[in-house]
Order: C-alpha cells, then sequence, then structure tokens
C-alpha cells in the first residue's frame, strides 16, 4: 500500500501541507461556517484525501503546529470536526492528478466527529468491514440514506443506526423487510420505493411508530398488512398492482392517516373508485386527500348518503340477528335443550344408586 506521508499531489504538497492548509482555513472561518450552518443548516464537504491528510497528521510525532503564531493549528480542523453536525466525503472516480493514487482508496478515520448527526457517501469495502457483533452503535446519525445500491434484505447492521429517525432504502433489491427494523424504534419515516416487495405481512410488528411510508412502484397488491400502524400518517403505494377496493378497506381504521396515494394502481379503473376509497375513511373521509385531493362537496354529500344506508343495513342487521338469537334460546328452553347438563348430572346420579336388594324367605 502507498505510504501517504510521502504522497506528493501535482502542486508539490505533501500531507503535511495539506493538513496545515485545512488547519488554517478552518481557523479564520471555521466558527463563521457552523454559527450560520446553526441558523440555516448545511452540510461540510470534504475529499477522502483531505480527510485522510487530517487522519495521518494526528498520527505523526510532533507539534501540532509548525509555526510560532499558531495560525496553521492542527487543533482547529480537529475542533471544527468535532462541532460539526452534517458532513459530506465527496470522492470521485479515477486517479489523482497524475500519480497512480485512486481517490476512493485513501483511507481516513471520522472518530473526531463526535457530533455527527447526518453523514453523505460512506463507502465501506466489503472485505475490510468488522463484524456487526463488535461495531458501536451512532447514536446521534438520524438520517440515512442507501438508495440506489443493490440491497436484498434489511440485515442486522441496521442495529448501529440505533437513533434512525429517516431511512431511504429506495431504488434496490428488496423483496420484504424481515425482522431487524423493529430494532429502530426511533424510525418515523421510511422510503421503499422501487423496490421488489409484493406482500406486507405483519408490518406493524416492525415498524410500529412509522408516520411515513413511501413504497411506490412495488408489486404489492393487498394494503390489510399495514392495518395496525396506527402512527401512520402518509402512506404513498403509487404505481402497484392494486386492483380491487377491498385491497384498500383495511388501512380506513387507521386513525392519524392523512394523506393516500395510489395513482397508477388498476384500481383507479373502479367505477366511483374515489368515493368507495374515502368511504373507507368512514366520519374521517372529508379530513383524508387521495391522490393529494381531498372530498369535494359533492362528493362528500355521496359519501354521507352511501354511510347512512350502510349504518342502516348494519343496524337492521344486528336487530335481526339479536331477533333469532332471541328464538333460539326460546327453542332450546321448550326442547329442553337448555337443561341438558342438569338431566344428565341426575342420571349420572341415578346410575350410581345401588339398586334395593330382596331377601328370599324359606
Amino acid at each position: 500500500m502507498v505510504d501517504f506521508r510521502y504522497w506528493v499531489t501535482g502542486q508539490g504538497r505533501e500531507i503535511h501541507s495539506i493538513a496545515d492548509d485545512l488547519a488554517v482555513r478552518l481557523g479564520q472561518l471555521g466558527d463563521g461556517w457552523l454559527e450560520s450552518s446553526d441558523v440555516s443548516p448545511k452540510y461540510f464537504e470534504f475529499t477522502p484525501i483531505e480527510m485522510h491528510a487530517l487522519t495521518q497528521r494526528l498520527k505523526l510525532p510532533g507539534p501540532t503546529c509548525p509555526d510560532q503564531k499558531m495560525i496553521a493549528d492542527i487543533g482547529n480542523a480537529v475542533s471544527f470536526l468535532n462541532r460539526v453536525k452534517a458532513l459530506k466525503v465527496r470522492g470521485q472516480k479515477g486517479y489523482v492528478g497524475t500519480s497512480n493514487i485512486v481517490w476512493n482508496s485513501a483511507e481516513y478515520s471520522i472518530a473526531f466527529c463526535k457530533n455527527l448527526m447526518a453523514l453523505w457517501d460512506l463507502l465501506v469495502p466489503e472485505d475490510n468491514c468488522i463484524p456487526i457483533t463488535q461495531m458501536e452503535k451512532w447514536p446521534l446519525i438520524e438520517k440515512i440514506d442507501c438508495s440506489f445500491n443493490r440491497i436484498e434484505e434489511i440485515d442486522d447492521s441496521v442495529h448501529v443506526l440505533a437513533k434512525a429517525q429517516y431511512l431511504n432504502l429506495s431504488h434496490n433489491s428488496i423483496t420484504e423487510i424481515g425482522p431487524n427494523l423493529q430494532h429502530l424504534s426511533g424510525l418515523v419515516e421510511l422510503d421503499l420505493s422501487a423496490n421488489c416487495i409484493t406482500e406486507l405481512k405483519s408490518w406493524n410488528e416492525k415498524l410500529g411508530n412509522l408516520k411515513k411510508l413511501t413504497l411506490a412502484e412495488n408489486s404489492i397488491r393487498d394494503l390489510s398488512g399495514l392495518s395496525k400502524l396506527y402512527s401512520l400518517e402518509y402512506l404513498d403505494v403509487r404505481g402497484n398492482d392494486i386492483e380491487e377496493i377491498e385491497s384498500i378497506a383495511s388501512i380506513g381504521r387507521l386513525p392519524c392517516l392523512e394523506t393516500l396515494l395510489l395513482r397508477d394502481n388498476p384500481v383507479r379503473k373502479v367505477l366511483d373508485y374515489r368515493i368507495r376509497v374515502l368511504e373507507s375513511f368512514r366520519e374521517r373521509s372529508g379530513e383524508v386527500k387521495l391522490d393529494n385531493k381531498k372530498a369535494d362537496g359533492k362528493e362528500l354529500d355521496t359519501i354521507n348518503v352511501r354511510l347512512a344506508l350502510r349504518r342502516a343495513k348494519e343496524e337492521k342487521e344486528a336487530r335481526e340477528l339479536r331477533k333469532k338469537q332471541k328464538i333460539q334460546e326460546k327453542i332450546n328452553y321448550l326442547s329442553g335443550d337448555d337443561n341438558l347438563g342438569s338431566g344428565k348430572s341426575r342420571s349420572n346420579s341415578n346410575s350410581t344408586t345401588s339398586e334395593p336388594t330382596t331377601t328370599q324367605s324359606n
């Protein structure tokens, strides 16, 4: 492996110089950048070479500053990275300058980023990964974007994301979420669009606190597996294979759902599609946005009439059921079926009574 301590760029600066230049720049501007980011949050971008230079510089013996005025004190860079909350490490394809050094091959540490809450472009070679059981949790990472990869399953590596609130796994090859997401108790937003999901089995057991769920561009046919996600406020299932209103009706019991996106599903061709879907929310039908549009006055009038007819039908069925139950109780009483238990006990007692013996006289 190339020793970066002796690596020189096209501009003639070695690792020591790169770290010193960063120290000067961050010493002069770092505090102002951090203060402005508190008002208007933004990320700070470094290259892998810069991060590698800082990592290697901290390993070298000698003073932290090459000049007496402390202008290039490496502590400036360390202090900045210790306070930064959003970091982006942007590499690029190919080699650095005219050297044989690959841009993204520079190893570096982010251990001094103690307050990091957002991280972009973290590339980890699989052959260099330590076992997941040996990894420490990342308690400050709240947003994770793993989109456009080749992920096929959500394995136990998500355990390190203990405080994750937002997870983007879109444009992968996931077929089911498995059991591991249940460890992310703080997860409120999940994007699984453009995957290979076909079924939603008991997702409430794995995503109990979820508020926003994006499942667009999958192959889902039925939403009943989401019927107990009681915290859900936003559901996007555009571009799936949902054909029947009955496949949607079960989520009408979700008390917090405000937005439902169903565009590009076969079910939209069903007669009175909007009215029948919104009707499943019953008294909340006027609160829910279906495909970004609430029910208009005409739709609400129709829904209210349909709900009134449904209630009348349900009440009639309930009365008829109670009537049948009473009739059956009378039939049972008259036929003695309600005393079968006591009759049985009497017959049992009779069978156990010994028959009287007769004495034959001579």
